[in-house]
């Protein structure tokens, strides 16, 4: 066979083979931190559902969720590629890195994280733990994810959660300090019993899911205003991003551009049919006076920097590079 032949073949093998490549069917499985059933995974049933539309079907996912691994354990098996995807919430892997909880002090729009280059950031972080950023997605289209569910309505002056024990996370000491309150720190599993039986007067909890909850049994109002902003990253580890054609890496990048245009919206109509569902079983507003409340927002923006920064002593030098950017385009102080 002489040499031009002999690269006619070779071409035409190696066109074939791209063209298999990209035809092939993708069967995945994507490692939740919330439960399908959880109203959040609106997002990822979204996500997939733009994955089938862009590959005609071709790709398919499986979705575990917190049953198969505990929320906090999830970042490493993802990297492992023991799943290949991941819908993850940040602060779970606070311990693991400290970058894509900080976003949560930034404005909450995907948008703004490109065009300023923070989104790249926090790609070129995960791939430090063998993981591709595929959509960084803000829970809301404004800040405001969080609420404070009370067994009693709030204290007048400027102490209206004075003494009262608050169940949360460290991230929600910013709010609850100020006011006068303590944070007790138990995980989600306990958020109702403690409530019930009295050991906390409250509990700091995302609007989104309070009903799936059930927290109208055990607390009787929510306090406004609203306080956090917060997101969730879909990640894929990294080798098996790297092992797709190159029509299908696309496929996972334009659907994930496209979740994060449409999620946020998602999720403001979740919490809104969440805050409805409260009330429907009888719950009331409780509401901090304006000039009481004035300036936590604030407290929450500086506290959430300082969180990421001192939640990891190895990654705190890249939170505050995070930072300083964050700080030249107007975005942090």
């Amino acid at each position: 066979m002489n040499s031009v032949i002999r690269a006619t073949v070779v071409a035409v093998a190696m066109t074939a083979a791209s063209l298999s490549q990209a035809q092939e069917k993708l069967n995945l499985r994507l490692l939740s931190s919330v439960e399908e059933r959880f109203p959040v995974s609106l997002v990822t049933k979204e996500y997939i559902d733009t994955l089938s539309e862009l590959s005609d079907g071709r790709i398919s996912i499986a979705f575990s969720g917190p049953e198969v691994v505990a929320p906090n354990q999830q970042f490493e098996p993802v990297s492992r590629g023991v799943f290949d995807l991941a819908f993850q919430i940040p602060a779970y892997y606070l311990n693991t890195t400290g970058v894509m909880a900080a976003f949560s002090a930034l404005p909450p729009d995907a948008q703004i994280w490109r065009d300023a280059g923070y989104w790249e950031v926090a790609d070129k972080e995960l791939e430090r733990f063998n993981q591709k950023l595929l959509a960084f997605v803000p829970a809301g289209t404004e800040p405001g994810y969080s609420h404070l569910l009370l067994r009693e309505p709030i204290q007048e002056g400027d102490k209206p959660l004075a003494g009262r024990k608050i169940r949360g996370i460290s991230a929600y000491i910013p709010v609850v300090a100020p006011l006068g309150g303590t944070i007790v720190n138990l995980p989600t599993s306990e958020m109702y019993s403690a409530l019930e039986k009295g050991v906390v007067d409250g509990a700091a909890f995302p609007i989104i899911g309070s009903d799936y909850y059930k927290m109208y049994e055990v607390t009787n109002y929510f306090m406004r205003p609203r306080f956090s902003a917060f997101m969730f990253a879909i990640t894929m580890n990294l080798d098996r991003f790297n092992s797709l054609s190159e029509e299908d890496k696309q496929i996972f990048l334009e659907a994930g551009k496209e979740i994060e245009k449409t999620g946020p919206a998602i999720l403001d109509e979740a919490a809104l049919a969440s805050e409805a569902e409260l009330i429907a079983h009888g719950m009331e507003e409780t509401t901090v006076d304006p000039e009481v409340f004035k300036g936590i927002a604030e407290d929450v923006q500086a506290g959430a920097w300082q969180t990421a920064i001192d939640g990891n002593a190895q990654t705190a030098d890249r939170v505050k590079a995070l930072k300083a950017m964050a700080v030249e385009n107007g975005h942090a102080e």
